[in-house]
């Protein structure tokens, strides 16, 4: 969800990044070098490679090690909708070797509607990343221009709809636009933003509902932009109309904004056992932000860094609170959801 309402509070084979042995804070500094298994930080992605998420932990994690002087290497988590990547999290040490790029609400959606073994409290938090919208996509070959055409095809002729994951921002996006319209939706999980993307490019559904830049951008022009869940349009796909745009404010959030924020985790307890750690862990992915080269891979990255939109820890664990807190109003779309699944 936003940054600023609640409502809007609401990513295979591993890679290694470089490491700087000439880096600003070095693992000596760090205080940790004994305890780091060949001096080396997983960075843990709960989604398949190619994806948002993975996306971002991959061009994150380059300017980390060199602030932090260890060497990351990212490991893709994929299935359950975030959460056999959470569990692995969850299962870690926390000694400051294990760190993960998770997003909201599917975070909290596992523990509130999956039964996770664990919750809010098992872990540490040390900063946000972005938040990304909601948006809606099709083929090109599709009878509707806008998600309000869309709407009265769907009325008609019923409509096959990708999402993400089966709980979410895009799950809950569109069990809202089916239940507001009262529309005969088949709303098919497709276990990631790739999946979603690769669908629609494929023409196998009438739509897939991702967010823009985690759809990538680069894709401008070759699908149809149908709207984004917000008030305002969003500014990576140009002349995307809003939900408000198009008089489709009878859908829930759309005010507020429903999107998904992408932050960095660590398993609970390092932070009161190992506050040195953490707080050094905290200081050099913050630091990360002002990094050039990350700055300018960002925007290679179909203008991530329009997007970037860092908190540090404090602030980040609200945000975590205020979307579990949100996520429980929609309990019963979502639980409908996955029980007739």
């Amino acid at each position: 969800m936003s940054s600023t309402d609640l409502g809007r509070r609401e990513f295979l084979a591993a890679g290694v990044t470089g490491l700087s042995v000439t880096a600003a804070y070095g693992a000596d500094a760090l205080g940790v070098t004994e305890r780091f298994d060949e001096q080396r930080v997983t960075a843990i992605v709960p989604w398949a490679q190619g994806g948002g998420t993975d996306r971002s932990m991959r061009i994150t994690t380059p300017a980390w090690s060199d602030r932090l002087g260890i060497e990351f290497v990212v490991e893709n988590y994929p299935g359950g909708s975030t959460q056999v990547g959470g569990e692995e999290l969850y299962n870690a040490d926390p000694d400051g070797t294990t760190v993960a790029m998770w997003n909201m609400p599917q975070m909290q959606a596992t523990w509130l509607f999956q039964n996770a073994p664990y919750q809010m409290e098992s872990f540490d938090y040390l900063g946000t990343h972005h938040w990304d919208p909601t948006m809606w996509f099709a083929p090109p070959d599709r009878p509707y221009d806008d998600l309000e055409e869309f709407v009265e095809y769907a009325r008609e002729n019923g409509a096959t709809v990708g999402i993400t994951s089966a709980i979410g921002n895009t799950a809950l996006s569109a069990l809202l636009v089916a239940e507001t319209y009262d529309l005969d939706l088949t709303i098919v999980n497709m276990e990631g933003g790739s999946g979603v993307r690769q669908a629609v490019l494929a023409g196998d559904v009438d739509a897939g509902v991702n967010q823009p830049w985690a759809f990538n951008p680069d894709y401008v022009g070759d699908v149809l932009a149908l709207g984004s869940h917000t008030a305002e349009p969003q500014d990576l796909w140009p002349d995307t109309p809003s939900f408000a745009d198009l008089g489709l404010e009878d859908v829930p959030l759309v005010e507020e904004g429903l999107g998904q924020w992408k932050l960095v985790v660590v398993p609970g307890g390092l932070r009161e056992n190992h506050p040195d750690r953490f707080e050094r862990l905290a200081e050099t992915y913050s630091a990360v932000f002002d990094d050039e080269s990350f700055l300018t891979e960002a925007g290679n990255q179909g203008g991530l860094d329009e997007i970037l939109e860092y908190r540090g820890p404090d602030e980040t664990a609200a945000e975590v609170e205020a979307t579990s807190q949100f996520m429980e109003t929609y309990a019963d779309v979502v639980e409908n959801f996955i029980y007739d699944e």
